[in-house]
This record gives C-alpha cells, structure tokens and sequence, in this order.
C-alpha cells in the first residue's frame, strides 16, 4: 500500500478500515488512521458500527453448530488451489450483503449516516419515544442540528458566532466555554428552527464526542413541575432532570420562561457534573432577559 499520508481524508479511511482493524497496516499508516478516527465523528461511528458488525457474526457463529459434514466439504475444497472454494463461490457473497445490510442498519441506530429528511425524522422519533416527552424537546434538536450536521472543517470564529447568536443570547458564549472542558470546541452557536419551534443551540465537539446546550422558550402548560416530572436531584435551588438513550445523554432545569438542556454522549455522571457546574449563571443570565 503506497498511500501513507498523516492527515488522511474520509474516503482514505474508510478504504483502509479493514485493515487497520485486523492491524495490517505500517506503523505511520495505523497511526494516520488513529489521527484520523480521534478527530472525525462520522468516520469513528462508522469504525464502531464495523466492531459491532463483527461482534454481532462472531457470536452468530459461535452460538451456532457446524453440519458434520461441512467442515469435511470445506477443506476439500481448499485443498484445490485453482479453483475457488465453496465458500468463495456460495457463501461469500451472501456474507457480504449480509455484512452491508447489518452495517447500514447498526450505523443508522447510532445516528451517524448522511440520511434523507424522512429518514432523520424516522431516528429521531424512535430515539426520543424513549424518554419522557418534555425531555425529548431538547434531545430531538441536538440530534437534528449536531448529530446529522456535518460540520466544517474550521471552528468558526467568536464574531461569526456572536453574530448568530443575537445580542440577546451571544452572553450565553463565555458561559458555555467558562464550564466545558478545554479539548472541546464550539462549532456553532446560533439560533434556530426545528418542527416550527425556535432554540437557541450551541454544540461544541472534541473528536466523536459531542455537547449541546439547547434552549427553548416554554410553550403554555410546558413545566417540568407542572407535569409532575420527579428531579433526580436538586442543586442550589435548582431541580434537576435527567434522561438517557442509546449514546445520549440529558440533563435539564428550567426558569420562568425557559427549558434548557445539556446533551451530550459522555457518561451520564460527567453530563450531570457539566450541566451542574453551568446552571447558576445560565439561569441567572436567562432570567436577566
């Protein structure tokens, strides 16, 4: 294999993902591959969904016994060099259609193919059903807005993203990065629509990982204590509410006028940490509207 850049493209990896798995490749081109994995969220979910895939076979085949009479049948065959097995003839391709389908299904559980609309809609409907209703306003726009979004290869800049923020939430920025830990960078803060409903949104990402804190002006009727939603916990007078599914994770509170949520996919107790080291001064600044 003659391709051993540092910085290798999506394509690249993908090509080559096999092999890195089954460590077939040189040193500086595993340690590209690595580089790579640790800084794209697409191409790492694809990596995990691989994993999955030949976990998934694995256990398939071991669960299962082997005719008498196939093992026999298989060695034969192989014994004639020129001419290809029965495996390679029959078996091989079905494997593979086998291996694509699984793949395409596992990858669109985890959130991480370029789908259509209705496609997105369909995930994100079966993700949120999951969990209770109030919480799902949060979930559903980060996945919609972080999770299917792909972003640039640039962060974009404090003015641009102050700019679409508004002056009346850009306040929110020196919050969220007073709290988030430093390796995550905030790739947008804006303000935007989703099922007709206004957020404002900012998403930072650190690698595959990704945080978002998405808030939302109440509807009538919409409180979490209205609804006899029980917190988790209380912190500085502030109830707390928490919710996780699949690879996500929700921490939410509420003020007079909003619900705000923390989303993320790192453990529930460090998304707790975040949204509890954060709380007072969003609150506070929300409040100050």
């Amino acid at each position: 294999m003659k391709q051993t850049e540092l910085n290798w493209n999506c394509e690249t990896l993908r090509e080559n993902l096999d092999l890195y798995m089954d460590n077939h490749l040189p040193a500086d081109a595993g340690l590209a591959a690595q580089m790579h994995l640790n800084h794209c969220v697409d191409c790492a979910a694809e990596w995990q969904s691989r994993r999955m895939i030949r976990g998934r076979l694995r256990q398939a085949v071991r669960s299962d016994t082997t005719p008498p009479f196939l093992e026999a049948r298989i060695k034969a065959n192989l014994r004639i060099a020129h001419r290809p097995s029965l495996w390679q003839r029959t078996w091989a391709p079905a494997a593979a259609a086998v291996l694509i389908c699984l793949g395409s299904v596992i990858a669109y559980q985890l959130g991480a193919l370029r789908l259509t609309t209705s496609s997105q809609e369909s995930y994100i409907a079966s993700v949120s059903s999951r969990i209770p209703a109030l919480m799902r306003v949060g979930l559903g726009d980060h996945i919609h807005c972080s999770v299917f979004r792909k972003f640039p290869k640039d962060a974009p800049t404090v003015e641009e993203l102050t700019r679409k923020m508004g002056p009346e939430y850009a306040g929110l920025i020196p919050i969220v990065r007073k709290h988030v830990p430093r390796e995550f960078t905030l790739m947008q803060a804006h303000q935007c629509r989703y099922h007709g409903r206004r957020f404002v949104h900012l998403s930072l990402k650190s690698g595959a990982r990704l945080i978002s804190l998405v808030i939302a002006k109440k509807s009538d009727g919409e409180s979490f204590e209205a609804q006899k939603v029980i917190p988790e916990f209380v912190h500085t007078d502030i109830p707390m509410y928490q919710a996780g599914v699949q690879r996500f994770e929700v921490t939410a509170f509420e003020t007079g006028s909003h619900l705000v949520y923390l989303v993320s996919d790192l453990a529930q107790s460090k998304n707790n940490d975040l949204m509890l080291a954060m709380a007072p001064e969003v609150k506070a600044y929300l409040s100050s509207l």
